[in-house]
This record gives structure tokens, C-alpha cells and sequence, in this order.
């Protein structure tokens, strides 16, 4: 791409030299001229782009990526368009559009689409209209240009017409996010009671959640909890708190185990502590909209690829460059500017992350914490800390608990054991309701734990259960119970949860990988983990589980291939436990570099204290003794349908 780039400036710059050294004599047509002219200031335009001066938004050239010496760092420095929206420049992504997006002198549909969102947010909605003409003539973009030109109208204040636009594309808009930004649409017109009714069709009479997280109903219900909460902000805006109160008492309902979340929610609309009271302006709401129509596009896109079982791995960079093109247009909308550095940093796209939080018009603790948090991984330190000072220091009183919970953490990963303790005794007298403090009790204990203080772990883990008695609270309490040395209270509870979820895979997971790491009994645990292994076969925590389970049982290439396997499906990303369990098995195979390779993988990835001291001395010390003895596998049988019997538990 950098190749065709540059030759197509080095063509440009040919035409304009050419004309410019025609013979005086020559006489130009006024339409020739015309044309010639048009040529003229769109070569320069695209020189001075790959210059690094743009033609593009001022919201736009607030995401600039800039170089030392304070300028945009020009087109040029990036392969592809693509590689521009991974590094969060939307300038340099929307002037490379604009630059390669003409086909025989007409702009492209998507192109059509990127610059007319641009239009957008620069403020001018009628020429967004007319840019996006070629993409409502298109048949490959005419609805996502129908659901643009609904928006753009509402911009113009035009909203009869508006709705009009939506409703001819909406039934065919993917997932909700036909009725989810008609809503919005009505909301924003004054035309509140219309999309209520819109809301209320798509909430289902009978709510029913998911048994588990690998549950096909997990999907669904996470649309039902999203149209809930929206609906019920706009229930409580038009005072009708009861009607609010009562959607998450049915999700209560639904869902038991956390009617300690539910009732903080309830507590939340009740005293609007957290809630932004404000009604969506006509940007906001269409920044939302575009938002979830790049998730649906997501969501169509994982489920295509399962029907045809494959596993969609990294980055999603449609998801990614829809949500930035809908940053432009509300760019102080600080939910979805979380969510795009969130995906940056599951990449571990560490200075993507740090630079979109950078980019936002006004400071707030949040994006400190996502700065600092990017600025760890970067490995600058100093800047962590400022970056976490500053987030204290914004923190408004209905933030304070959320921002200590997660500097704490922050400060964790700094090694700094002074500061993420004190904020871990601090954290509890923060919380108002129970599922509050029970998540900074679970937080607490998690922040002992790492640093091997594991009795206050436990009494953390004790009280975060007693408040909030769910499935996740006693699955955190098995594993300080069992860092405290109290295995066999650890594995009843362990083995009660199985009981009662003998399908989940995760559950499955947690049995198995306790029986290997806390037992001997590597027969029993080998069986439930090849369950756990056949109901998620690419997860790779379970494969990591079962590898474990097999180099325990003496079948280290076994272990090998379902550890890499792991390694694998993590990636980018690599998890500690991992690495570590690698280091073992290369070792024991007689690959000693690998090995020490492995295990300062694993050095690298914050374990907690007591786990980091045995990797370090296996890095300067190697691993004294023999692998172990190798056993036949037990065998494994499977229920219908791969599903476990709970005698077998």
C-alpha cells in the first residue's frame, strides 16, 4: 500500500508539472480549464495529506497522531488506511478516504459514507447529505446510507422527515439497531411516549436469563439488559420511577442470584447518584446509534464465522474505525471513548489506547485511569503515576469508589504495596449499597492476595460473599480459601457449585484445575477438564487446564500441544499462568532456552508475589529432578451430547 501511495503522488506530481510546462500557445476549453483546475487543488490536497496537513474536521484533527516536533505525522506513516484506525488517527484514516476513495473522478460508496460522517462532525449536515449521495445510489451501502441521511436530517432539526428516513431502513438494519436508534430518533424529537412504545415491543414478556457464560441465551439477554437500562433512564426523565424501578425488578426476577446488583441499580434511579440526568442531544443519540450499529455488524460477523465453525481472532478494525467515526460526532461521550481504548488495550495496543484517552476534549478520572493503565504496560512508570494522581484528583463524589477500585489495581500492577493497601482498607467505607461494598471487599481481597497477605484476602473474600452470595462471590472465595490453606472447605464449596452447574465449562474448568493443583487425584480431575475441554474446545484457559492435568499424568508433548494451543488463542495477549506451565514442559523436553524464555514471559505479567519468587528461581535456577511419571490417561466418557452426569462430579 505504501507503494501505491507513493507512486500515486509521484503521478500527481507529474500532471501538475506537465501542465504547467505546456506551450503558451496552447488554448484550453473554459470546461478543460475547469477541470485542470479541479485536478490541480485535488493533487495538492493530497500532497499536503501525506505532508500531514489535512482536509478534514476539526473534531477530526483533534485524533491526529502528531510527531515530535508537534505536526500530524502524515499519511505516510502508516501501510493502510487500516493501520491509521489502529493507531486511533482518524485525521490520517478519513484524509487517506478521501484521498483513494474517487472511481472515474465519482466518490465511492464507502467513501460516500467515511466523509459524510466527517461533514457530520464538522457541523455541516446538508453537506453531509450531499456526499452521501453515492452511497444511498449504491446497493451495497444504501441501508447503512439510509440510516445516515435519517441522522443527518435530524441534525437540520428536520425530525418528521427524519423518522420518515429511518422507518424506510430500519426493519432492515442489523440486530436491534433499527428499533434502538429509532428510539433514540423519537426521544430526541420530543416524541418520548413513541419510544417508549418501541422499547417496550422489544423487551420480551418473559425474561430469561443465561445458565452460563457459554449459554447461547448469553447474547440475548445482554440486548434485554441493554433495552432495559435505556428505557428505564427515560422512564425516570419523564418521572415515572415506579415504571423504571419495576423493569429491573423483573430482571431480579430473572436473574436472583444478583438481585444485590439489581437493587443498586433500583437504589441508582432512585437517588440518580452516577445517572446523567440530561436528555440526549440529537449528537449524542446518533453517536450512540452508529455505535451499536457497528456492534451489530460485530455481532453478524462472529456468528457467520461459528456457522461455518470458524473462530474470528484480534482486532476488529470495522467495529473499531465506525466507533472513532462515531467518537467524532460526540466526542465527549466518555462511555464509548472507553470502550474503543478498552478494545485497543485487549489488543494490547498500548500507545492506540493512551492516545485515544489523550484525545478527548476534557480531562475526567476515568480516562486518567485508562492512561495510566496504557502507560503501565508501556512500561513508563512516572507517567502511570501522574496520570493515577490526576484521576484522584478529578474523581467526583459519585466516582470515588469506581476510581480508587481501579487505581488500586493500577498501583498493583506499579508493585507499589503501600499505596494499593491503604486504598484496600479505604475502599469499603466508600460503598453505599450492598453490591457496592461487596465489590470493594472482592477487589480488596484480590489486592491481598497478589501480595501474599492471604488471611486478609480471605476476610475480604468472607465479607464479599455475606453481601452478595452469588456464583462469581464463592468462586473468589474458594480460590482465598485455598490460598489460605483451607483446601478441603475450598473444595465443597467448589464441588456444590459443580452440582449445581454441571454444564458449564468454566465450572468444570475451576474443579478440574483445583483437583490438579490441590489434590492428587489427577484421574478425576483429567476427566472433568476433558468434559470442560469438549464443551469449549478454544477456550484457552480450559485448554490450558487440560494440558496441565496431562503433564501432571506424564504426557508432556500432550501437555505441550494443548498449552500452545492456549498460547495461541490468547494472542496478542499472554497470561502468566501459561507461560509459566510452558517454561515446565520446554524444560522438561530438554528445550531450555524455550523454557527461559517462557518463564520471563511470565515474570512480565504481574503474578502475584508468591508465585513470581518460584518463577524467578526457575529462570536462575532451572528445575531440579525428573518430570512426572508417566501414567496411562484415564479413560473419558461423555453423557448425550457431551453433557456431564452429576453422579460423575
Amino acid at each position: 500500500m505504501r507503494q501505491l501511495l507513493t507512486s500515486a503522488i509521484a503521478l500527481s506530481a507529474l500532471s501538475i508539472a506537465g501542465c504547467a510546462n505546456q506551450p503558451s500557445g496552447t488554448d484550453l476549453s473554459e470546461s478543460d480549464q475547469a477541470a485542470l483546475d479541479v485536478r490541480k487543488k485535488e493533487v495538492l490536497g493530497a500532497l499536503s495529506a501525506y505532508g500531514g496537513v489535512y482536509d478534514v474536521s476539526d473534531a477530526a484533527m483533534q485524533t491526529a497522531v502528531l510527531s515530535e516536533d508537534g505536526k500530524p505525522v502524515g499519511l505516510l506513516a502508516y501501510e493502510s488506511p487500516v493501520d491509521a484506525v489502529k493507531a486511533g488517527d482518524m485525521a490520517a484514516f478519513i484524509a487517506s478516504v478521501k484521498t483513494n476513495s474517487s472511481k472515474d473522478g465519482e466518490l465511492t460508496p464507502f467513501g460516500s459514507v467515511v466523509l459524510s460522517i466527517d461533514d457530520a462532525a464538522g457541523g455541516d449536515p446538508a453537506t453531509a447529505l450531499e456526499t452521501l449521495q453515492p452511497a444511498l445510489d449504491s446497493s451495497d451501502m444504501t441501508i447503512m446510507g439510509g440510516f445516515l441521511k435519517a441522522w443527518y436530517l435530524a441534525m437540520e432539526g428536520d425530525f418528521n422527515a427524519a423518522v420518515d428516513a429511518h422507518r424506510e431502513v430500519g426493519s432492515r438494519l442489523p440486530g436491534l439497531t433499527g428499533d434502538l436508534s429509532l428510539a433514540a430518533l423519537l426521544e430526541v424529537a420530543g416524541r418520548e411516549e413513541e419510544a417508549l412504545a418501541v422499547y417496550s415491543a422489544i423487551t420480551p414478556t418473559e425474561i430469561e436469563a443465561p445458565e452460563h457464560e457459554f449459554d447461547p441465551q448469553t447474547l440475548l439477554y445482554s440486548h434485554v439488559k441493554l433495552v432495559i437500562a435505556r428505557q428505564a433512564i427515560l422512564l425516570r426523565r419523564l418521572g415515572r420511577l415506579d415504571e423504571a424501578k419495576a423493569l429491573y425488578t423483573r430482571l431480579a426476577e430473572a436473574e436472583p442470584e444478583q438481585r444485590a446488583s439489581y437493587a443498586a441499580a433500583i437504589n441508582q434511579l432512585d437517588t440518580g447518584r452516577g445517572l446523567d440526568d440530561d436528555a440526549p442531544d440529537v449528537n449524542t443519540a446518533f453517536a450512540r446509534s452508529l455505535s451499536d450499529y457497528s456492534l451489530s455488524l460485530s455481532y453478524q460477523r462472529l456468528i457467520r464465522s461459528a456457522f461455518v465453525g470458524e473462530r474470528i481472532r484480534g482486532f476488529d478494525d470495522t467495529k473499531s474505525a465506525f466507533d472513532q467515526l462515531a467518537l467524532l460526532i460526540d466526542p465527549d461521550n466518555e462511555d464509548l471513548r472507553l470502550a474503543v481504548i478498552g478494545e485497543f488495550y485487549d489488543e494490547t495496543m498500548f500507545e492506540a489506547a493512551a492516545h485515544v484517552a489523550q484525545a478527548a476534549p476534557e480531562r475526567t478520572a476515568g480516562l486518567q485511569l485508562a492512561i495510566a493503565q496504557s502507560q503501565v504496560r508501556l512500561g513508563h512508570t512516572e507517567k502511570a503515576r501522574t496520570a493515577l494522581d490526576k484521576a484522584i484528583s478529578l474523581a467526583e463524589d459519585d466516582e470515588e469508589l469506581g476510581t480508587y477500585s481501579t487505581a488500586m489495581m493500577i498501583y498493583a500492577l506499579l508493585d507499589d504495596q503501600k499505596k494499593a493497601t491503604e486504598i484496600a482498607e479505604l475502599m469499603p467505607d466508600l460503598a453505599e449499597t450492598d453490591a457496592e461494598k461487596a465489590s470493594a471487599h472482592g477487589s480488596s481481597s484480590a489486592i491481598y492476595s497478589q501480595f501474599g497477605e492471604f488471611e486478609q484476602a480471605l476476610y475480604h473474600a468472607r465479607e464479599a460473599r455475606a453481601l452478595d452470595d452469588t456464583h462469581d462471590r464463592r468462586m473468589a472465595l474458594a480460590n482465598a480459601l485455598a490460598d489460605a490453606n483451607e483446601i478441603d472447605e475450598a473444595l465443597r464449596l467448589i464441588r456444590t457449585e459443580a452440582l449445581a452447574r454441571p454444564n458449564d465449562p468454566y465450572m468444570l474448568n475451576t474443579l478440574g484445575y483445583f483437583l490438579v493443583e490441590h489434590t492428587d487425584n489427577y484421574t478425576e480431575a483429567y476427566r472433568v477438564l476433558a468434559r470442560a475441554n469438549s464443551l469449549a474446545p478454544a477456550d484457552p484457559y480450559i485448554s490450558d487446564s487440560f494440558g496441565w492435568a496431562r503433564f501432571k499424568l506424564g504426557d508432556l508433548e500432550g501437555a505441550r500441544r494443548y498449552i500452545e494451543q492456549s498460547r495461541e488463542e490468547l494472542a496478542p495477549n499472554i497470561h502468566w499462568e501459561i507461560e509459566d506451565h510452558l517454561g515446565d514442559i520446554y524444560w522438561h523436553l530438554g528445550d531450555k532456552d524455550a523454557a527461559r524464555e517462557a518463564w520471563q514471559n511470565a515474570l512480565d505479567d504481574y503474578p502475584s508475589d508468591d508465585k513470581r519468587a518460584a518463577i524467578r528461581d526457575k529462570l536462575d535456577n532451572g528445575i531440579q529432578g525428573p518430570p512426572p511419571e508417566k501414567k496411562p490417561l484415564p479413560d473419558v466418557s461423555l453423557g448425550d451430547e457431551g453433557e456431564v452426569r452429576r453422579q460423575d462430579i
